[in-house]
């Protein structure tokens, strides 16, 4: 066997029969697999980088009145990429990089509540008004914890990209779609 566990097995493993003696020479479980490693100042504005980028594009399909290719970026690339990744950086600074996050699962008991609170709140229908307001609650989510997190780090947070693409898409918003529609940028 290798030098270490897959990480499926890292997380614990009982065998209950071995006749042939196959796992003769498993190593013990470290538990540590699944446990994320602090981001490199690199990673982090890579991952910050790449949220506001699909900012203007979540504005645009709204604007449109497109609610799928809207609500797919927003909960999907946004919120289960980029937010949520995160999320779990927030968590492992709270717990020394030492626990793991499971992604989704038990979110709510590893956040702060206000944290959970918010990110409850950036969850909305189909109607095109509450999907602006979740966009803009998404934003101020992810400002607030990735600023937490680059503090921590000792990483610089990029609010001027914030403040730019934040002010565009908000004036995106308030276009009249009659006389001036967006570009596709």
């Amino acid at each position: 066997m290798g030098s270490t566990l897959p990480a499926g097995l890292d997380v614990g493993y009982n065998i209950l029969i071995d006749k042939d003696h196959l796992t003769d020479g498993l190593k013990a479980p470290t538990y540590t697999a699944y446990i994320p490693v602090s981001p490199t100042e690199g990673a982090y504005q890579t991952w910050v980088e790449e949220f506001f980028s699909d900012v203007p594009y979540v504005a645009k399909c709204l604007w449109r009145d497109e609610l799928m290719p809207a609500k797919g970026c927003l909960d999907f690339d946004m919120k289960q990429k980029y937010l949520l990744q995160m999320l779990e950086w927030r968590i492992e600074i709270d717990q020394n990089w030492s626990v793991p996050t499971g992604g989704e699962k038990g979110l709510k008991k590893q956040l702060p509540p206000t944290i959970w609170s918010q990110l409850e709140s950036t969850y909305v229908g189909a109607g095109i008004e509450e999907n602006w307001d979740a966009l803009f609650k998404t934003i101020n989510l992810f400002r607030h914890v990735a600023i937490e997190v680059a503090e921590f780090l000792a990483y610089v947070y990029p609010y001027d990209l914030d403040q730019q693409v934040t002010a565009y898409v908000q004036k995106m918003k308030q276009v009249n779609k009659e006389v001036d529609p967006p570009t596709d940028k």
